[in-house]
C-alpha cells in the first residue's frame, strides 16, 4: 500500500513542478532554447509570414528602392540588421502586436497634368506587404480577365495598346475613353475585404491586410484619415484589381471590348450610339462598387478624331508615344 502511496506522491509532485513553479516562473525543460534575432524560430510555418517568404520579400522592396517611410529608417539604415529586423517583424505579426507605421503622402507631377499623391510606407511595411502580394497575387490572377492589362505578370502597357490596335483593326472605331475618379482612395475598404475574404481563408493575412486599410496616412493638409488601397503602397495595385474585377466582368457580359490599364480604360466600339450605352453600362459597374467616372476626363471620341490613353495618341490607322 505504501509503495503505491509513494508513487501517487511523486506523481503529484512531478505534476506540480511543471504546473506551478517557484515564483512563477517557467521550469526549465518548458524554455524555449534561446535564439538571435532573425534566425529560424520554432514557431509554426505559415504560407506567408515566415522568414523565407520576407527574406524574398526583403530582397524586392530592396531593389524597387525608394526612401524612408515616416519612422526615417531608410534602406541603408534597414539592411544594417536586417535579419533582426525581419526576425522582430514577425513576431510582432505572430504574437498580434504589429501595427503599421502612420503613411506619409506625396504630391508627384502626372504625366499630362496636375498632381498625383503617393502614398509612402515605412519600409518595414513594405516587405511585409510584398510578401502577402507574393503569396496573394496567383490566388487572383487565374480569374483576371484579359482586358486587365496593368501591373499584371505578362502584362503591360504594350500589350494594352496592342489590345486597343487590335481592336481599331476590327472596325471598332469608337471609344469611350474614361477615368476613374479618385479610384484608388475611393475604393471602399469593407466591399473590399468582402471580395478578399470570398477567397482568401487564411485569417491572419486577411487581418494584416485590414490594418493596412485602417493604417493613419497624413495627408498634405496635414490631415490623418484611414490609408486604405492608397497609391504608392506595393499591395494597392494588385488590391485595385481586385476590386475592380467585377467592373471588368460587368462590361464584358454586355460583349463590349474593354481595355483597362489599373483606373484608366477605353471601351471600343463599333458606332457612336453604341458608345453611348457602353458608357451607361460603365457609369452603372463603377456606382454599384461606389466608384465613379470623372467626368472632365471621360468623353466619347473616334480613330478619326483621336484620342490619347496610357501615354499614346491614337489617330486614324496611327499611334504615337507621347
Amino acid at each position: 500500500m505504501w509503495q503505491r502511496w509513494l508513487r501517487r506522491v511523486a506523481a503529484r509532485a512531478e505534476i506540480e513542478a511543471v504546473t506551478t513553479t517557484e515564483a512563477g516562473a517557467t521550469p526549465p525543460e518548458l524554455v524555449s532554447p534561446p535564439r538571435r534575432e532573425g534566425r529560424r524560430s520554432a514557431r509554426p510555418h505559415h504560407p506567408v509570414f515566415n522568414e523565407a517568404a520576407f527574406r524574398q520579400a526583403w530582397r524586392a522592396v530592396k531593389a524597387n528602392g525608394g526612401g524612408p517611410g515616416t519612422d526615417g529608417v531608410d534602406i541603408a539604415r534597414f539592411e544594417a540588421d536586417w535579419q533582426a529586423n525581419i526576425g522582430r517583424l514577425l513576431r510582432e505579426i505572430h504574437q498580434g502586436t504589429y501595427r503599421p507605421q502612420r503613411v506619409n503622402r506625396v504630391l508627384i507631377p502626372k504625366r499630362d497634368d496636375g498632381l498625383r499623391p503617393l502614398a509612402i510606407w515605412a519600409l518595414r511595411d513594405r516587405v511585409a506587404q510584398r510578401a502577402v502580394h507574393n503569396w496573394l497575387e496567383p490566388h487572383f490572377e487565374s480569374q483576371f480577365l484579359a482586358c486587365s492589362h496593368g501591373f499584371r505578370p505578362g502584362r503591360s502597357v504594350e500589350t494594352a495598346v496592342a489590345a486597343v490596335l487590335q481592336a481599331r483593326d476590327a472596325d471598332l472605331r469608337y471609344v469611350v475613353d474614361a477615368d476613374i475618379k479618385d479610384c484608388f482612395d475611393s475604393i471602399d475598404g469593407e466591399l473590399l475585404m468582402m471580395k478578399l475574404r470570398s477567397r482568401v481563408n487564411d485569417r491572419k493575412t486577411l487581418q494584416v491586410i485590414e490594418l493596412w486599410l485602417r493604417a493613419g496616412i497624413l495627408n498634405a493638409d496635414g490631415r490623418v484619415r484611414a490609408a486604405g488601397a492608397a497609391q504608392g503602397g506595393v499591395l494597392s495595385p494588385l488590391l485595385s484589381n481586385i476590386y475592380l474585377h467585377d467592373f471588368d466582368l460587368a462590361v464584358q457580359k454586355r460583349k463590349m471590348r474593354l481595355v483597362r490599364y489599373a483606373d484608366d480604360f477605353v471601351i471600343l466600339c463599333q458606332r457612336e450610339q453604341d458608345a453611348q450605352a457602353a458608357l451607361k453600362v460603365a457609369e452603372q459597374a463603377l456606382a454599384r462598387l461606389k466608384l465613379e467616372i470623372q467626368p472632365t476626363k471621360t468623353r466619347i471620341a473616334s480613330f478619326d478624331q483621336g484620342f490619347k490613353f496610357l501615354g499614346f495618341f491614337f489617330i486614324r490607322d496611327e499611334h504615337y508615344r507621347l
